[in-house]
């Protein structure tokens, strides 16, 4: 709270209350967004310790708990931690590293289609085009870091055009419909 009061220090003080607003809301859609990151993360550590426990494979906690934590960046994380996963497959036999491969690749698209858009519908409204481009501009830019904090910024980014430009948009176009009905 502390870092929020001192931002809304530096606005005008005719805009303090709306800085206050928007800040309280870019707050709760981050909140949002992290505990739907959490449950995806965790989604997807428990379907790939079932799918590499039936495989048989060895060090299948570490690897899926790797799985679940490199989740946390969408799209390239699942492809990052499906790496050691498959090169561990191939330790054992080259059809293990192909199932295995073939499990992770199920799990991302169960994932990917099925759970985040639901989290993402229920808790924010973010068009998934949107958060890929963030995340190649942010990638190019700034590397690792930016694949990390490409979503969390387009949420910020959301909140902001949403609340300081849509907002008085639409109170326009209201103030407009109204003076038409008058005349």
């Amino acid at each position: 709270r502390s870092y929020i009061n001192g931002i809304v220090k530096l606005v005008p003080p005719s805009g303090k209350t709306k800085a206050n607003d928007v800040m309280d809301k870019m707050g709760a859609s981050l909140s949002r967004w992290l505990k739907g990151q959490i449950f995806a993360m965790f989604v997807v550590f428990i379907l790939t310790a079932i799918g590499l426990l039936i495989i048989g494979m060895p060090m299948w906690l570490v690897l899926s708990l790797m799985a679940g934590l490199l989740n946390f960046i969408p799209n390239f994380g699942p492809l990052i931690a499906m790496i050691p996963a498959v090169l561990v497959g191939f330790l054992q036999s080259p059809t293990t590293a192909l199932i295995v491969a073939g499990l992770y690749i199920l799990v991302q698209t169960l994932e990917s289609n099925f759970v985040t858009p639901q989290i993402q519908k229920r808790m924010l409204s973010i068009p998934p085009a949107l958060i890929i481009i963030a995340q190649l501009i942010m990638g190019v830019l700034t590397g690792g870091w930016g694949l990390v904090l490409a979503t969390p910024l387009m949420v910020v980014l959301m909140v902001l055009v949403r609340e300081l430009y849509l907002t008085r948009f639409d109170q326009d176009e209201i103030a407009k419909s109204k003076e038409t009905k008058k005349e």
